[in-house]
């Protein structure tokens, strides 16, 4: 191209790329939610809060630089950014996220509120960023595809197939847009821009690609299309941040492609390729294991380190990798053995040694990961509701009862009340997770109504098997008095339809009976303050349903206006799949794999 052409093009990508001059009507929306932001002493106690415990695995900012941009907004009443709706959208995203987090900074001398702790404090931001999506959805700058990420995040919890899969997705377009998954050799960039824009491919690519896998969602991006090179350590990067996960940004990008084959090559192989492969993904997960650094053990990392948390993510997906590996696997060799069994099959029972070996592993992944969480609620480390700590849970409780059906040892019962008992704490207040809750506890009857019918064949075993720096409380109590101040009516959006009596005996009924398989349970209508166990079952056949492949259920759930389920797609069965690992009972397209 010639150099006339060259300054034509660069002068008509500048134009495109130039941020637009803002209408009075965009002028006045974002007066507005300038005027409306909490004070310095609430938003420096947010961010740290966001750093602390929302960073986790991921890249989503240039800390040390926000902290200073912060400081410039509070104290410059002139400041461009004051006039960047980019920035104010990023900031409002880092106050959502760090007001999921601030029960874990509640004083012990500070009592607990309904306000603060039950409802969604986090919305009050949400609902202004959202006013700002419009003006910074075409702007070409990092801040606004920072801000849709951290949206994203914070809104996993309440939607991760809905609102959030939509706002990860919109970072991941926009990101793409960018040229972030490219190999950047642009010379007006220096080596740090290079690496922030590396690391915040890695952390929406990873993240949005997780979230796809355990939601059973198509894949958004093609893995051959990424040419940026993973993160690497950059220590006048690295040391200017409050909390360095560099190391933690590169062994949960390295897991994710790993696990991103694994599940791919799952679903695309044939049954003549299937014992090969997952030997080779075996491989890479030890070798994966093998290569952290020494300091990734969570036994040895005080747990109020923001590292602490970060870490038990990092094991969490590793385990989930294997059991991801092994569940077609286990469903085959439980599948095959009450067909032998319950069918009075005169063949002996025969099962590959590939699908025995991998069963096993995915039951000692669920055994693992159970005890991850044993360890989190020892020291109080829970969240209120982690869409991936529930998932995980949820996933590690449903393998331990599916293997039980077959095989039980002395700690099988205490794990499963244990994996309950967790699960019903994660859920209060979310009535999605509730109702997924209520799933797991139905697949628990169906694992002992087939262990027992195993029993009387003759054929069930029971023998053993062998086998950081606090932050003051001044700040916590400013952020809750600020939050109190807001006059605004702040429902619990997460439950609102039960706790506040709203919805009608017919809506919860319609919600409890959109189970993922009509074959797994029938729930009947329950006022909720007589708990979750009056459920009542219908006579069950394990056999059949884990011979039959799943059927339909073609009544959604009926969603409150202030429940962020999803409703855009009437996936909300999909999305208590996702979200519970009931997923695992879904082996259509697996024929039994017997010599």
């Amino acid at each position: 191209m010639s150099g006339p052409e060259e300054q034509d093009m660069a002068a008509m990508q500048a134009h495109i790329t130039r941020p637009k001059t803002l209408s009075l009507l965009e002028q006045s929306r974002l007066k507005a939610t300038v005027d409306s932001l909490p004070p310095k002493s609430v938003a420096d106690f947010l961010l740290s809060v966001c750093i602390k415990h929302g960073v986790d695995i991921f890249f989503y900012f240039d800390q040390a630089q926000v902290i200073d941009e912060l400081v410039q907004f509070y104290s410059n009443p002139t400041s461009p950014l004051r006039s960047d709706p980019s920035f104010i959208c990023l900031l409002l995203g880092i106050f959502a996220l760090g007001s999921h987090w601030t029960p874990l900074e509640r004083p012990s001398t500070s009592p607990q509120t309904l306000q603060s702790e039950e409802c969604d404090s986090g919305h009050v931001f949400f609902r202004q960023a959202k006013l700002l999506i419009p003006d910074i959805i075409e702007r070409s700058c990092l801040r606004s595809i920072q801000a849709c990420f951290l949206l994203g995040v914070y809104l996993m919890p309440l939607s991760a197939v809905g609102s959030s899969y939509i706002y990860m997705g919109l970072a991941l377009r926009k990101a793409l847009a960018f040229d972030l998954h490219q190999s950047s050799d642009d010379q007006i960039l220096d080596e740090r821009e290079r690496e922030i824009r590396r690391r915040l491919w890695w952390s929406i690519y990873s993240l949005e690609r997780c979230t796809t896998i355990k939601l059973n969602r198509p894949r958004s991006v093609d893995a051959g299309i990424i040419k940026t090179p993973l993160p690497v350590p950059l220590p006048s990067l690295d040391k200017a941040q409050k909390f360095d996960n560099i190391q933690l940004q590169i062994a949960y990008a390295r897991l994710i492609t790993i696990l991103d084959r694994a599940t791919d090559s799952e679903t695309r192989s044939t049954e003549a390729t299937k014992p090969a492969e997952p030997a080779n993904m075996e491989a890479e997960l030890r070798e994966w294991k093998k290569s952290l650094p020494e300091d990734f053990e969570v036994e040895n990392i005080n747990p109020r380190d923001s590292r602490y948390r970060a870490v038990f993510h990092l094991y969490l997906n590793y385990y989930y990798a294997w059991i991801a590996i092994g569940k077609v696997s286990l469903i085959t060799a439980v599948r095959a053995t009450l067909q032998h069994h319950l069918g009075q099959e005169s063949q002996p029972l025969r099962i590959d040694g590939t699908i025995e070996r991998l069963s096993k592993s995915c039951t000692k992944a669920a055994r693992k990961l159970l005890q991850l969480f044993e360890d989190l609620t020892r020291i109080r480390n829970t969240a209120r509701f982690s869409f991936t700590d529930f998932q995980g849970c949820s996933i590690a409780t449903i393998v331990t009862l599916i293997a039980g059906i077959i095989e039980r040892d002395s700690t099988y019962e205490s794990r499963v009340t244990f994996g309950l008992n967790c699960l019903r704490d994660m859920a209060a207040g979310n009535l999605t997770a509730k109702v997924g809750v209520r799933f797991v506890e139905t697949l628990q009857a169906i694992s002992n109504e087939a262990a027992h019918k195993l029993r009387q064949s003759g054929t069930f075993s029971g023998q053993l098997e062998e086998d950081i720096e606090s932050l003051q409380p001044s700040a916590y109590n400013d952020w809750a008095a600020w939050l109190a101040s807001q006059h605004q009516p702040q429902t619990n959006i997460f439950d609102s339809t039960v706790e506040q009596g709203t919805a009608t005996g017919p809506e919860i009924t319609r919600r409890e009976r959109s189970a993922p398989n009509a074959d797994l349970c029938n729930l009947q209508t329950t006022d909720e303050d007589a708990g979750w166990s009056g459920q009542v079952l219908e006579p069950l056949s394990t056999t059949r349903l884990l011979m039959q492949q799943p059927t339909e259920v073609p009544e959604p759930l009926v969603v409150a206006e202030n429940d962020f389920t999803s409703t855009i797609y009437g996936d909300d069965q999909s999305f208590l799949i996702g979200l519970t690992g009931l997923d695992v009972l879904d082996f259509a397209g697996y024929s039994t794999q017997l010599d």
